[in-house]
């Protein structure tokens, strides 16, 4: 099906030129009627005013990559600055025998297309004679480096001021060269894999650009190269039969969306629908707007028909590279309101009180919550823990196990900077991620009294022993500020990692401990705090766990998480009551 589904994409937005294909040109080289360079070298880009400008693209003649890997081929009038004006490659001298020899073939090409076209026989005689001229080419070499080219940015020519890419007399020729190549393959007749219907087979398929980890040539998405691979006298793209055309508009399709896909890592993530639909999920998962996520809990409340939406497909790939070969990480294939419904709940279950303790927060980014599981950078975390996420999203499932155990360690190792008096551990982002890989786990799915959902805020009536266990905790820490304020290490820096996993070997210390800070702070804050760790310890019952299963270790986060930002809010009130009741005294 998802053959079919990138082949039915690729007929709605009539992609598919089997003899030209939009590439990257970098630079365009003016030459005069008379084989001479005319000015320097012009930097072609799609927005010269973005912050990083990316190449124009254009269409260029389709010269297939295993025709180019055979190493004395080129492109037809647009090509790397190597293989077109022999500019050398500091960094491949090895490569320049071959580069010289695939020269010889890009002007080989040039003569015939002059004989074949004369319209542009004049333009191309031009070009030609500039290609021979050692003096002219000097010249444009010096341009070149000191506009910082690089040997592999591809070039085009204009003659004249007319563009040879434009001309529609070398498209026909290249055109009319093509179809001589595909009509002298011989190619057996199979029964093709996406369409089913009997037809010639293509024994190779051509690459597709543009998947991470894969070769800067193109990976292939069919192929087969080894002999434990063959069956039956079936070699190469044999073994699974497609016809060109099918071959052709798949190709085209994932070379039109792999540039739009989002990148992650290794891999990128595609999507799209069989009818044309403004609803982009994976843009919404990736940038968290909060407007959009308000938008879409709003939508489902206006009671609008669905039924133009219920029978759009949506789909969903995943690929990353393995050398020349395509790796299809993940394939989702559902509806577009079903898809909506499981964002919409994916948004619902990471939705968390603010540090603040008053604000709640849900408009967080996949990457968002990525890095709050890591120290630095993305890739620490195991390979398939984006890809998981972002599925778990869209399909409305369990969230992987390992992303929990990623979250805790991280949340576990935390530590304050030099000088940093905040708390890294209040970091909504990985709460968000920690109740829903909760709310999402099967013993809470299934209601069990031992799992309870976990709330977005402090729930005073949990008894769950891991959550009062954090909430102690975090009474533990406010009665140390109370009682001593200036502590460089206080309990959270020492005692949060083993007390949020055997919480019976330290628990008890502290709680000893918070009765002399009870006796050293004063006041109404500290009596409040005093009702607190009252009512938690009377609720376990001074008795702790001897150890936390990883979604306990979970609820003891979230319970320290929750009465930390209780206590900020309690703060923030009084400060306001006081500031009213000083208002109005004056």
């Amino acid at each position: 099906m998802m053959l079919q589904a990138l082949i039915a994409y690729a007929e709605r937005e009539n992609l598919g030129d089997p003899d030209f294909e939009a590439t990257s040109i970098h630079w365009l080289i003016s030459i005069s009627s008379d084989g001479k360079l005319s000015g320097d070298p012009t930097p072609l880009y799609d927005d010269p005013e973005a912050k990083k400008p990316q190449p124009k693209k254009l269409l260029r003649a389709f010269t297939s990559p295993n025709e180019l890997n055979q190493g004395d081929k080129s492109h037809f009038l647009a090509d790397s600055l190597e293989r077109a004006v022999l500019m050398p490659n500091p960094k491949a001298p090895e490569k320049a025998e071959g580069r010289r020899a695939q020269h010889t073939y890009f002007k080989k090409l040039l003569s015939e297309a002059a004989a074949a076209a004369p319209s542009a026989t004049g333009k191309l005689a031009a070009l030609l004679s500039f290609l021979g001229n050692e003096t002219e080419i000097a010249r444009l070499h010096a341009s070149l480096v000191s506009s910082k080219a690089k040997p592999t940015d591809n070039a085009a020519f204009e003659i004249s001021g007319e563009k040879l890419l434009e001309d529609s007399s070398l498209k026909s020729f290249w055109r009319a060269r093509r179809a001589v190549l595909r009509s002298s393959s011989i190619r057996r007749q199979r029964v093709c894999l996406a369409s089913g219907r009997l037809t010639a087979a293509l024994d190779t398929t051509e690459k597709i650009k543009g998947v991470p980890g894969g070769l800067a040539t193109g990976t292939n998405l069919i192929s087969f190269d080894k002999d434990s691979f063959t069956s039956y006298g079936l070699e190469q793209a044999q073994n699974a039969a497609i016809s060109a055309d099918s071959e052709l508009k798949f190709r085209s399709a994932l070379n039109t969306l792999i540039p739009r896909g989002l990148r992650i890592n290794d891999a990128v993530h595609l999507h799209w629908t069989r009818e044309a639909t403004p609803t982009d999920l994976i843009a919404l998962l990736a940038s968290a707007d909060e407007a959009d996520v308000k938008n879409l809990f709003t939508a489902a409340q206006t009671g609008l028909p669905q039924a133009d939406l219920q029978h759009n497909a949506y789909y969903a790939m995943s690929l990353s590279g393995n050398g020349a070969r395509i790796v299809v990480r993940d394939w989702l294939e559902s509806t577009v309101p079903e898809v909506e419904d499981h964002v919409r709940r994916w948004f619902n279950d990471i939705t968390i009180v603010a540090p603040d303790g008053v604000r709640e927060e849900n408009a967080f980014k996949l990457g968002r919550l990525l890095y709050a599981m890591v120290r630095d950078k993305i890739d620490e975390l195991p390979p398939q823990i984006p890809t998981q996420l972002l599925y778990a999203a869209l399909r409305g499932t369990p969230l992987p196990q390992t992303a929990l155990v990623a979250a805790l360690r991280r949340q576990q190792i935390e530590n304050k900077g030099p000088g940093d008096t905040s708390d890294p551990r209040l970091n909504p982002a990985r709460m968000a991620l920690i109740r829903a890989c909760l709310n999402r786990s099967p013993a809470s799915s299934n209601h069990q009294s031992a799992r309870p959902p976990m709330t977005t805020a402090l729930d005073p009536d949990s008894r769950h022993p891991a959550y009062l266990c954090g909430r102690l905790f975090a009474v533990f820490d406010r009665l140390q500020y109370l009682a001593l304020e200036g502590v460089n290490a206080g309990v959270v820096e020492r005692f949060y990692a083993s007390a949020s996993v055997t919480p019976a070997l330290v628990m008890g210390r502290l709680h000893r401990n918070a009765q002399f800070h009870l006796a050293k702070a004063g006041g109404g804050v500290a009596e409040n705090v005093r009702k607190d760790f009252e009512e938690i310890s009377s609720a376990l019952g001074a008795k702790f766990p001897v150890s936390l299963d990883l979604e306990a270790q979970g609820r003891f986060a979230l319970g320290y998480y929750h009465q930390k930002a209780d206590y900020r809010r309690r703060t923030a009130e009084r400060k306001e009551a006081a500031a009213a009741a000083n208002s109005v005294s004056t």
